[in-house]
């Protein structure tokens, strides 16, 4: 591995994988370089440096990545997550693979065998951390997330297709294990606070479609005996995640060269 800059490889090239790719390639004063660059549409990264473009995603070790960084699909984690773990660190954007509880134990024991660290990115979770540090005294954990219907993805949702919502909608009310599976595209900081809360069956997660809405809007309300916490966040939408997901996923790269082993929060 490198001994100087940081080798990061990422993994997917759309909104944010591009950003965060010409954030590092542009800015050295964040003391990282690239490693490779994998997507799996070949001709949207047919413009990049050969050496960087990786076609196999099972070559990756080749490159001698520092960190792997995940900004496709929950798909990848279920696929290498293991194998990245294996040689080296690993940050999943998508982390509503790790709702899969299955998935999520061998991840984290592959990480402890090997002394790889799985970071998970606080996302569009502002006060994580504090949330973590506390995660012992919180007797309950909610997230209400607020989006127009056509910035939620219900392509995995088996009933649900978002049309003819004409007024504001609650679409899901429930434990945050049950959500992933239906909009892994839209509800990774629901996985992120599971992750660093109180876990995926005890948060709840409330999802609604907001009509007329151009924001993502967030809340995190969390009680127990020590305190009352209400956290909100608005960000303007781009695409099926809000502007303020392109700035903390590229913060928590920055991060996430800690000491330590097995998952870590950036």
């Amino acid at each position: 591995m490198s001994q100087s800059r940081p080798r990061i490889g990422i993994v997917g090239y759309g909104l944010i994988g591009s950003y965060v790719y010409e954030q590092i390639s542009t800015r050295p004063e964040l003391g990282l370089e690239v490693a490779f660059v994998h997507n799996r549409s070949p001709e949207k990264v047919a413009h990049l440096p050969a050496h960087l473009v990786l076609e196999d995603l099972a070559d990756f070790a080749r490159h001698e990545p520092d960190l792997v960084v995940e900004l496709a699909h929950a798909s990848v984690t279920r696929a290498h997550g293991a194998a990245f773990l294996r040689q080296t660190d690993y940050m999943p954007l998508s982390l509503t693979a790790l709702a899969d509880a299955e998935l999520e134990g061998t991840l984290l024991k592959t990480a402890e065998t090997h002394g790889t660290r799985l970071y998970i990115p606080h996302g569009a979770v502002v006060g994580l951390e504090a949330l973590a540090e506390g995660r012992d005294q919180w007797d309950e954990v909610t997230m209400v997330m607020r989006k127009s219907p056509s910035s939620i993805d219900f392509s995995e949702h088996p009933t649900l297709t978002g049309d003819g919502i004409t007024e504001d909608t609650v679409i899901y009310d429930g434990p945050t294990r049950g959500i992933c599976p239906l909009f892994p595209r839209n509800v990774n900081a629901h996985a992120a606070l599971a992750l660093g809360g109180i876990g995926f069956d005890r948060t709840r997660s409330v999802l609604i479609a907001v009509t007329d809405s151009h924001t993502s809007d967030i809340e995190i309300i969390a009680r127990g005996e020590a305190a009352d916490l209400t956290i909100r966040r608005v960000s303007p939408m781009k695409g099926v995640s809000g502007i303020f997901t392109l700035i903390s996923a590229l913060g928590s790269v920055v991060r996430a060269k800690s000491p330590g082993a097995g998952l870590q929060i950036c």
